[in-house]
């Protein structure tokens, strides 16, 4: 896990919401509420850390850890990021956490020299 608590230049970039509802699995299903981690740079593009823990439902919850995939463009200067994991196991089962997160402003990497 990052920590990018005391570095602001980090501090000041983006992120997305990713906040949905798991996959069903043993007759419920849970809210994964959230806001990813900034980006992490990688060549041209970025993904972002995601970690967090499902609402409690019948009796338990779910942790999560994982990372998003590269930005994908969207129109008007912005661009989103798919996911797609599994939470923790717990109770028996697990559920999946698959979708896009909130779209954001594209933005060039530190340094960048496009």
């Amino acid at each position: 896990m990052y920590n990018y608590a005391n570095n602001e230049e980090m501090c000041c970039r983006h992120v997305h919401d990713h906040t949905g509802i798991t996959s069903c699995s043993h007759e419920h299903c849970h809210i994964h509420p959230g806001v990813t981690g900034p980006p992490i740079y990688d060549g041209k593009s970025h993904y972002h850390e995601i970690t967090g823990a499902t609402t409690f439902e019948h009796g338990h919850y779910h942790t999560y850890r994982a990372m998003t995939g590269p930005a994908i463009p969207l129109p008007h200067g912005h661009h989103t990021h798919h996911v797609s994991f599994k939470t923790s196991y717990c109770e028996g089962h697990n559920h999946l956490i698959r979708g896009f997160g909130q779209a954001a402003p594209s933005e060039a990497p530190p340094h960048y020299k496009g």
